[in-house]
C-alpha cells in the first residue's frame, strides 16, 4: 500500500489525467514511480502509465510499457488466478491483460485483440463483476462489441453495446456502433435514433461522413426521401474519399433523387455510378 503523500501524489496525477491534462499525468505518475522501490506499487503505476500512453496516442511507448509489465507480473506472479477481492497479488493480472488488450486494438490487431477479450471475459468472472473494476468491464464489453462491428459481426455486436454504458469519452461511437447494428438489422427507426444521436454527440471528423451515410439509408428506408439526400449530400462533404469510393453512395443518390422526381440528378448519379470502377461494397 502506497503511503497517504504517494496516495496524494497518485490521485493529483489521476485529476489531471481525467481533465485531460495528459502530458501533466503521464509526467506526475513517473515521477511518483521513480520513487517506490515496492515491485507491486511500481507495477500498479506501470499500468495507469500505459492507460494514459494510450489516451497521448503514443502507441509504441505504450506497447513497451505492456511488455514491461508483462515481465514484472511473471516474476511476481507464478500461477495467475481469479477471485472476489481488490488485491494486486489477483488484480495486477487482469490490469495488465487490460492494457494488452487495448494495446493490441490501438494497434490496428482488432482480430487478435477480440481474442484477448474473449479469454480475459472468461478467465476473470469473479474480477471483473467487482465494482473496482466495473470501469473496466463496461469499457471491455464496449469494444467487444465495437470490434465485432468491424468485423461485419453485427447481430453478435448489439447485445454487447446494449449491456452496458460506454465511457464517456466513447459515447458518440457507442450510439454510431448501434446506429449501425439497428440499421444491419433492419431497424431503421431505432438506427435512425441512434445516428442522429452519434452526431449530436460530436463524431470526429470522417467518422460524421459515416453515420450521415448510414442515416441516409434508414431514411430512405422510412421513405424519407428528402431527409435521405439531405443525409447522402453531407456525407459527400464529410467522408473520407476512401470511405465513399467502397460505399454504395452513387446508387442511393440516383434512387433518391428518382424518387423526389429529380431525373437530372438521377441520371447523373448514375453515370458517376456506371463510371466508376468496381468497387468492393461497404456496409
Amino acid at each position: 500500500m502506497m503511503n497517504e503523500l504517494d496516495n496524494q501524489r497518485f490521485n493529483e496525477a489521476y485529476s489531471h489525467f481525467e481533465n485531460g491534462k495528459y502530458a501533466q499525468a503521464l509526467q506526475g505518475i513517473r515521477d511518483l514511480a521513480s520513487g517506490i522501490s515496492d515491485p507491486w506499487e511500481k507495477a500498479e503505476l506501470l499500468y495507469h502509465e500505459v492507460i494514459f500512453l494510450l489516451e497521448m496516442h503514443k502507441i509504441s511507448e505504450a506497447r513497451q510499457g505492456v511488455l514491461a509489465l508483462n515481465k514484472t507480473i511473471a516474476a511476481l506472479i507464478q500461477s495467475p488466478t481469479d477471485g472476489n477481492e481488490f488485491d494486486l497479488r489477483i488484480s495486477l493480472p487482469v490490469m495488465a491483460r487490460h492494457a494488452e488488450i487495448r494495446v493490441t486494438s490501438e494497434e490496428g490487431r482488432e482480430p487478435e485483440a477480440l481474442q484477448l477479450i474473449e479469454d480475459f471475459v472468461s478467465r476473470y468472472p469473479k474480477q471483473l463483476s467487482m465494482p473496482e473494476f466495473r470501469t473496466m468491464s463496461d469499457e471491455i464489453t464496449t469494444l467487444r462489441g465495437f470490434l465485432l462491428g468491424n468485423s461485419g459481426r453485427w447481430a453478435e455486436a448489439m447485445p454487447f453495446l446494449e449491456q452496458v454504458p460506454p465511457p464517456e469519452a466513447w459515447r458518440s461511437y457507442h450510439s454510431y456502433y448501434l446506429g449501425r447494428c439497428y440499421c444491419e438489422l433492419h431497424e431503421y427507426g431505432r438506427a435512425k435514433e441512434k445516428l442522429v444521436e452519434a452526431l449530436n454527440l460530436g463524431l470526429p471528423g470522417s467518422w460524421a461522413g459515416k453515420a450521415h451515410y448510414h442515416l441516409g439509408i434508414a431514411e430512405y428506408q422510412l421513405s424519407n426521401m428528402n431527409a435521405a439526400k439531405r443525409q447522402f449530400d453531407l456525407s459527400l462533404k464529410t467522408a473520407d474519399e476512401e470511405f465513399l469510393g467502397n460505399s454504395r453512395i452513387w446508387e442511393w443518390l440516383e434512387a433518391t433523387c428518382r424518387n423526389l422526381g429529380l431525373s437530372g440528378e438521377a441520371e447523373n448519379f448514375r453515370t458517376l455510378r456506371t463510371g466508376l470502377p468496381t468497387k468492393t461494397k461497404v456496409n
